[in-house]
């Protein structure tokens, strides 16, 4: 049994579309990372400012962090992570969903909210 998991593992990371999110993770990592510290650091200040709003002003916070991630997200590279990160977990899901129904009708079978 372990044998076939390595098996899938390997499979899927072998896949053109596991390789090229392994690349837009790098190169996203090394193209953006002042945008990905501006992000991290307006989630991690608005949040703070929703567990104390009396001391932090909460919309100014919120507004930072909107704009941050605006800026990072509408990169095409992030784009295009998101988009293949999200085709390849509905490919795991359905896998994953497909063993379920081959072992047993109990399990319960999962299905993500597609917008």
């Amino acid at each position: 049994m372990e044998d076939l998991a390595l098996e899938y593992v390997n499979n899927i990371k072998n896949t053109k579309e596991f390789q090229r999110l392994i690349e837009l993770k790098n190169i996203i990592n090394k193209k953006y990372s002042l945008l990905i510290i501006s992000f991290k650091t307006a989630e991690a200040e608005y949040i703070e400012a929703k567990e104390r709003p009396e001391i932090f002003n909460l919309d100014e916070k919120k507004d930072a962090f909107i704009e941050a991630k605006t800026k990072l997200y509408s990169k095409e590279e992030v784009k295009e992570y998101f988009l293949l990160e999200a085709k390849i977990n509905e490919e795991l899901e359905n896998d994953m969903n497909t063993l379920k129904e081959s072992i047993s009708n109990k399990f319960k079978t999962y299905h993500s909210m597609k917008l």
